[in-house]
């Protein structure tokens, strides 16, 4: 099975998603596959920034799940700086206030809330 970590990155109380190209074609977080010698947390912060433009941190891993043959891992993130811009792997990005999250979305809304409070604290 593969793995592939996948950040939500928060500033304030939204959620950056982007809405992908191919399949699963639906409103998620940006992620990918790791590359060599690349940890988990880098490759977020690497696919974030390739994916839309915006740099973070990650804060920490908040929930793990399996969907189409992979394993994803899920990191709450904290927005640091960049201006969006849609890759080849979207159709749409945008900030989603947490109460206003559009669908299809992958994973669960209460996913999105606990990275929301993770990243907010401190």
């Amino acid at each position: 099975m593969r793995i592939v970590p996948l950040g939500i990155v928060v500033d304030c109380d939204k959620v950056l998603l982007v809405h992908r190209r191919f399949h699963p074609v639906l409103w998620g977080p940006p992620g990918g596959f790791t590359e060599v010698n690349e940890t988990l947390q880098e490759t977020v912060v690497r696919e974030v920034l390739e994916e839309t433009g915006i740099n973070c941190e990650v804060v920490s891993k908040i929930h793990e799940f399996d969907a189409y043959d992979t394993h994803m891992i899920v990191f709450a993130c904290r927005y640091l700086s960049g201006s969006l811009r849609c890759s080849y792997e979207s159709t749409d990005l945008g900030w989603f206030e947490i109460n206003r999250l559009p669908k299809p979305l992958s994973p669960d809304q209460s996913v999105f809330e606990a990275a929301v409070k993770i990243a907010n604290k401190n």
